[in-house]
């Protein structure tokens, strides 16, 4: 443990901004930068109540916005100091850093904020109704072009200096969505996952599974790495055809996450930890649960002090 800060409850936002941290609790009302290498409170900065959404582009800090309550603002990453406010209370789904500015949207219109000052960059109309509030609707897959999730299962890309807005197809309805190894990946059901070219929309490769899916994807030398609820984790190619896997001695393993350094974060059931995985060979001995080559080392576990 390098340090420990109580900061309120559940936070709706968490940022990483360099060697600063931002977070964005549900209570008190109060925006924290803390200092990422020592837990020091940089500074604070009181919030309007349901303040949601929260963003760092450049060196400004972006938050409100969420379900309509509160305006969005622009603050000075450096001491907090306010740098601007919209005039009234705005609607967006999540907010997003991209091509320099911070992408909003509600209903069937999109807009790239400025930053420096909030004024509007490039506005986009969409042929359907962003995703809901709480939803994650923007994709961005370069630095000129987003894909956005329309309704529940529409997909639709736009960018900078591009044509309208066009429609990528409709798939079944699905919970989670990212951009890894240049596909667009959709998790479906939560049993099975779904990569999508972003450019044309077709389906490049699908896979089902007889348990529930971790709702994240990450990149794995020219394949990826993908994790099951109940600890198993498997190392996909390029086609989504299952290479090499093991399993932790984890329950409800529900977060995957990069460290970074060649290891992996995980989240389960009352356990937050690291682990690395290495080939494995006829030398690695024995382990219980694993299988197919491929072997979880040094996993390291902390018990957090108040588990939901």
């Amino acid at each position: 443990m390098r340090w420990d800060v109580p900061l309120g409850t559940r936070p709706r936002g968490i940022v990483l901004a360099g060697d600063r941290v931002l977070v964005l609790p549900q209570s008190p009302n109060l925006l924290s930068c803390i200092d990422l290498r020592t837990g020091a409170l940089l500074w604070s900065a009181p919030t309007p109540r349901w303040t949601g959404n929260l963003v760092v582009q450049s060196d400004t800090v972006v938050m409100g916005g969420w379900r309509g309550y509160t305006p969005i603002s622009g603050l000075d990453l450096a001491d907090g100091g306010a740098r601007w406010t919209t005039p009234s209370p705005v609607a967006s789904v999540r907010t997003v850093a991209w091509a320099g500015g911070v992408l909003t949207g509600s209903g069937c219109e999109a807009a790239l904020l400025d930053p420096a000052d909030g004024s509007e960059l490039a506005r986009w109309r969409m042929p359907d109704p962003l995703a809901g509030p709480d939803a994650k609707a923007f994709v961005p897959v370069d630095a000129e072009r987003v894909v956005a999730v329309c309704g529940a299962s529409s997909l639709v890309t736009f960018g900078i200096g591009a044509d309208e807005p066009a429609r990528l197809g409709s798939h079944d309805p699905f919970g989670a969505i990212g951009y890894v190894h240049g596909l667009i990946w959709m998790l479906p059901s939560g049993r099975g996952y779904l990569a999508v070219d972003p450019a044309a929309g077709t389906s490049r490769w699908s896979g089902t599974a007889d348990r529930r899916m971790v709702a994240d994807l990450l990149p794995c030398d020219d394949g990826f790495l993908v994790g099951d609820a109940n600890g198993g984790i498997r190392r996909l190619g390029p086609d989504g055809r299952a290479v090499e896997g093991c399993t932790l001695p984890v329950r409800r393993l529900s977060a995957l996450a990069d460290a970074g350094d060649g290891g992996l974060f995980f989240a389960a059931k009352g356990t937050f930890g690291s682990f690395t995985l290495t080939p494995d060979s006829p030398a690695a001995g024995h382990g219980r649960g694993r299988r197919g080559g491929l072997a979880a080392r040094r996993p390291t576990r902390q018990e957090p002090k108040d588990t939901p």
